[in-house]
């Protein structure tokens, strides 16, 4: 009995000491266990990544028809009120025109007198006075041939008697009856080009006065046409038509009432709208024509597509607010087409816009506080997670970046989990411990 005592104490004694064994080796690894460094994990996958840049803009209208009223003219007739729909030449107010009216037909009346009297200078009367002067010209030229004609025979028949005289053939008395019709006949001829000078000037007075008169005339039938031109606009004008198809936004003209100075017709054309936005310089260099934004309006539960439809070409200065200060920033004004407004659409509408710069579609992504960049190389690397919880260094090259993602060209493959913000400290090969197992 003693012996087989002996022997169950033995065996107590040491089962307690494998317990005890055992109880510090676990207490060790579950030490172990507790002193890893506890990291998240995510994995990589396929998205459809997107660059955007933001701005803040106003909406418009495709194109806004503003049309002043005259405050000179009482307002007879409004055919449309704010809000409703006008098709382009739509009469949308009719002015009074009475004085015009009266204006017109003294014109006419003025137009038709002033026809008449050229009539009157491009009549008979005219032409009988041309004729007669036309006349005298003639016979002046006649009496002027008979009077060189009558001077070269007495000019003749002196030369002769001077002949005579000296042969003391005829007397002084004759010979000086010779001098005296010769130099009669002198005088005659140049009496004849005197008369034909008058003659000339009086036919030319006749038709540069008559030319004259009609040029005179002809000038004021044009100015008199013009101004019932101008009048028969200023009537047409009368009825103010809408020049755009589109919506009434503001009507300011009042039945009976002459418009005050300022008072406006204002249409929208709402066929489409548009975003004017001014977007800073750093963004601008990667925005095009044709590049698709999102839109969201203030206060509208709903976004809208759009696209860039134009980009200035210079930049300029204006003030923007970051926090409480106040500042000058370069910026580029673009337009952004809205597609398929609705009732809700409306211009002076406050617009938020995020435009696509560049975008990716089903192209491996992780995120962009995974990745670190060696001090020395400037190569970019993050942490996978292998088998057992260890974490390996890989070497990856990125392209496109978003505000969260970063595409990954090269270095991973789709499925692989890797560390997210992996602490400084963490190094290549380290096991670690999942902070969601």
């Amino acid at each position: 009995m003693k012996k087989k005592f002996k022997l169950n104490k033995k065996a107590l004694i040491f089962g307690t000491i494998g317990i005890v064994v055992l109880l510090i080796a676990f207490s060790t690894i579950r030490g172990k266990k507790d002193n890893l460094t506890q990291v998240t994990v995510d994995s990589v996958s396929k998205k459809n990544l997107s660059k955007v840049a933001t701005a803040t803009g106003n909406v418009e209208a495709n194109y806004r028809n503003d049309i002043v009223l005259n405050p000179s003219l009482k307002v007879i007739k409004v055919n449309f009120k704010e809000g409703q729909m006008v098709k382009k030449d739509d009469i949308l107010v009719e002015l009074d025109s009475k004085d015009l009216q009266i204006q017109l037909e003294k014109a006419e009346l003025n137009l038709k007198n002033a026809n008449d009297t050229l009539a009157q200078l491009q009549g008979a009367e005219v032409e009988n006075q041309k004729k007669t002067a036309s006349n005298s010209l003639i016979q002046a030229k006649l009496s002027l041939d008979n009077a060189k004609n009558s001077y070269e025979d007495l000019s003749k028949k002196l030369s002769q008697n001077k002949k005579l005289f000296e042969g003391g053939y005829i007397s002084q008395n004759e010979y000086d009856a010779s001098v005296k019709a010769t130099k009669e006949a002198e005088n005659g001829v140049k009496n004849a080009e005197a008369s034909l000078k008058n003659a000339e000037n009086n036919l030319s007075a006749i038709d540069i006065s008559t030319n004259n008169k009609i040029t005179a005339q002809r000038n004021q039938i044009e100015m008199i046409q013009s101004d019932i031109k101008s009048i028969k606009d200023k009537i047409e004008d009368c009825h103010i038509k809408a020049n755009v198809s589109g919506k009434i936004v503001r009507m300011d003209a009042k039945e009976g009432q002459n418009p005050a100075n300022g008072d406006i017709i204002i249409i929208d054309d709402v066929s489409k709208f548009k975003v004017t936005a001014d977007i800073n310089q750093y963004d601008a260099v990667d925005i095009k024509k044709g590049q698709k934004v999102n839109i969201k309006l203030k206060g509208v539960d709903k976004e809208y597509k759009g696209k860039i439809e134009e980009v200035g070409e210079t930049a300029e200065k204006k003030m923007t607010q970051s926090g409480s200060s106040m500042g000058e920033e370069n910026k580029v004004n673009i337009k952004v087409s809205i597609d398929k407004p609705d009732n809700k659409v409306k211009a002076g509408y406050e617009a938020d816009l995020e435009i696509i710069l560049k975008e990716k579609n089903s192209s491996l992504a992780i995120g962009f506080d995974a990745i670190r960049q060696d001090k020395k190389g400037g190569k970019k690397y993050i942490y996978v997670v292998e088998q057992g919880n260890v974490v390996k260094r890989k070497e990856i090259k990125t392209g496109l970046e978003t505000e969260y993602d970063v595409e990954i060209l090269s270095g991973l493959k789709e499925g692989e989990k890797y560390v997210v913000n992996p602490p400084e400290n963490l190094k290549d090969g380290e096991k670690i411990k999942l902070a969601v197992e």
